[in-house]
Parts: C-alpha cells; structure tokens; sequence
C-alpha cells in the first residue's frame, strides 16, 4: 500500500514539475550584429555618448537607462574622460513604437438552402498597445559601427521608479552578455 501510495505522489509531483516548467517563459530574443573584421581584442575603455530616445519616454527614462548602462560596463571595462581618449564609444537608443493588433474570431455559423440562409460571424478584435525596444551600438573612436544588439524591454509597464529601472538593467544585461562577440559564435 505505501508503494503504491508513494509512486502515486511521485507522478502528481512529476506532473506538476512539468506543467510549471511548461508555463515558463523565454526572455525576448538578442539580435546581434557585428563588424566580422573589427578586432575586439584590444577594446579597453569606453565612453558612454548621450542616449537617444524615440516615442514617449521620459527624460527619467533616459537617465536610468545611462546610469544602468554606465554601471554594466563599468563592471568590464574601464571609464575614458572622453570620447578622444576611448577605444571605443557606446550610445543607447531607446525606441517605441505604436503597434495595432487585429485578432479574428474564426468561429462561425452558417447555414441554409441554395441561395437562402442565415449566418453569424464574430466581429473583429482590434488592440492597440506601444512596443519598446532597447538598442545599444558599439561604435570606433572614428565612429564607424562595430557592434548593435537590440531587445524588446518590457520596462515601460511598470509604474513604479525601481522596477523600471531593475527591468531596463536587466535588458541591458542580457544586450551587453553578448559583447563582445567571441570567434565561432553564431547570433
């Protein structure tokens, strides 16, 4: 009996590990794109340029996606005092974008005889909701591109200050994870 009893409880736990690993969902996915002949070996410092911001982001915004980006690649390469003295310079880009989402209920009822009938058909569902999408360019003292990651952020649907700024820096992680790209990696 407590065989059976045990094994009983040991498949509802191993069902419910693999419903909650089910309802698990991916971070949005990294686009990454580089300068197959830039040598990234000897980047060093960096300078921070000014963020740029497209759509309705706040100048808070701004300040907190810089501040988060400072202190990430604060942890991996070293601060110039300018953009003259570093190996390579950063600028930020914050973009939304206004999107509409049409949805169509493809359940129906039709019927009838040769040309005479009734039918009923759901009307369609129209949503209209703003994406944003963090991008962070690597560029040469020279200005000349050598990296772009970018990433949709979900920061913009929280209300409250910190976790706004808790989601834009864990974008920016995930953005800077991939920097600089390694020889044999595939993005």
């Amino acid at each position: 009996m407590t065989a059976i009893l045990r094994h009983s409880l040991f498949t509802i736990l191993a069902l419910a590990a693999l419903l909650s690993a089910g309802c698990a969902t991916a971070p949005p996915p990294v686009a990454v794109d580089y300068d197959s002949q830039a040598d990234f070996s000897g980047l060093r410092s960096y300078y921070l340029l000014d963020p740029l911001a497209t759509g309705a982001f706040s100048p808070l915004d701004l300040k907190r996606a810089r501040n988060a980006a400072d202190s990430l690649l604060r942890m991996r390469f070293q601060q110039a005092a300018d953009a003259d003295s570093a190996d390579f310079l950063v600028r930020l880009q914050l973009v939304s974008e206004e999107k509409v989402a049409v949805y169509e209920d493809s359940f129906g009822l039709y019927g009838g005889y040769r040309y005479w009938g009734f039918g009923w058909r759901a009307p369609l569902e129209v949503r209209q909701y703003r994406r944003d999408l963090l991008v962070l360019d690597v560029l040469s003292p020279d200005n000349s591109p050598l990296w772009r990651a970018s990433a949709p952020s979900d920061a913009g649907r929280y209300s409250d200050p910190v976790q706004r700024e808790q989601a834009l820096r864990e974008d920016l992680a995930r953005l800077l994870n991939r920097f600089p790209p390694h020889a044999g990696t595939t993005y």
